[in-house]
């Protein structure tokens, strides 16, 4: 009888370090880019897309601009525009379709203005006609890039982020030398944002809709004051201290003729006309609607 032997093979052993070797460089890989790639990868994707939302809300102030001139000159006129809002982003096709999300609210911050005129014998007063104009606001709920709020108030479009913030557009307030440089102009168009305390939170896209609802006016025009006080009460006073900085400058103000003062909750411009120098006053107020997903 033949007697079979086990001999020893290293074949086998071979495939099985081989296979244990591609498995592990696979892990490795698949390791490094989850750690280190795709973190970077939807950081920089929801960057992009607080860029688009960034658009989506400047678009909107330039469709309320549009609007607001039209019905300064036509207060009867009844238009409305609907504006979409990219809510969330960040997904990466195949590695991760994970997607960050917003919320999107109406009248949930405060913001007020209040105009103060004097002239000898005569003082005008804004309130309560500019109190309470309202806001739209888009807060990020991103998991990678940093959290962002995108704030319009009064025509402004603002950006904060970790407690600081920078108006990125300008509101309808101007100020500028007339009259051979004798007297000032300041022109303010305020924006009224009415309609309900509502939000919504989504990843996808919502509608802001925007309808006309009238202009009014102060009145104030042709009339020379000797100093005008305007207080802004907003949550972001910083934004404004700034712009109005800028305004003076640009109209080539003596910085001897201003002052600006702020706390936490409100801005003061204070402008006084130099001997035989008078101020006038332009102040409009245009009044919108504003809705959350009007078919819904």
């Amino acid at each position: 009888m033949k007697i079979k032997r086990l001999e020893f093979c290293e074949n086998a052993i071979s495939s099985v370090v081989s296979a244990v070797l591609l498995l592990g460089i696979i892990v490795s890989v698949i390791t490094v880019v989850n750690v280190q790639y795709i973190p970077e990868w939807k950081t920089a994707a929801e960057q992009s897309h607080m860029d688009d939302v960034f658009y989506d809300m400047a678009e909107m102030k330039n469709e309320v601009d549009i609007l607001s001139a039209y019905v300064r000159t036509d207060t009867s006129a009844s238009l409305s525009v609907s504006i979409p809002i990219k809510m969330g982003g960040g997904s990466l096709p195949v590695f991760s379709s994970g997607k960050s999300g917003g919320r999107l609210a109406i009248n949930e911050e405060n913001f007020s203005l209040n105009i103060v005129a004097n002239t000898p014998g005569l003082t005008y007063d804004s309130d309560p006609v500019l109190m309470n104009l309202g806001t739209v606001c888009y807060i990020s709920d991103n998991n990678y890039f940093v959290d962002q709020k995108l704030v319009y108030e009064n025509g402004a479009l603002l950006i904060s982020q970790n407690n600081y913030s920078l108006m990125r557009l300008a509101p309808h307030l101007d100020m500028e030398m007339t009259d051979n440089a004798t007297n000032i102009t300041m022109n303010i168009n305020a924006i009224d944002i009415n309609g309900p305390k509502r939000s919504v939170s989504s990843n996808s896209v919502e509608e802001l809709n925007i309808r006309t609802n009238g202009s009014d006016s102060l009145y104030w025009e042709g009339i020379l004051f000797t100093e005008v006080r305007m207080t802004v009460e907003t949550s972001y006073p910083s934004s404004w201290v700034t712009f109005f900085e800028t305004m003076a400058k640009d109209s080539g103000m003596d910085p001897a003729g201003y002052s600006i003062t702020s706390n936490e909750t409100a801005v003061v411009f204070f402008l006084e006309g130099n001997a035989g120098e008078g101020i006038k006053l332009n102040v409009t107020k245009t009044l919108f609607d504003a809705r959350l997903n009007l078919l819904l």
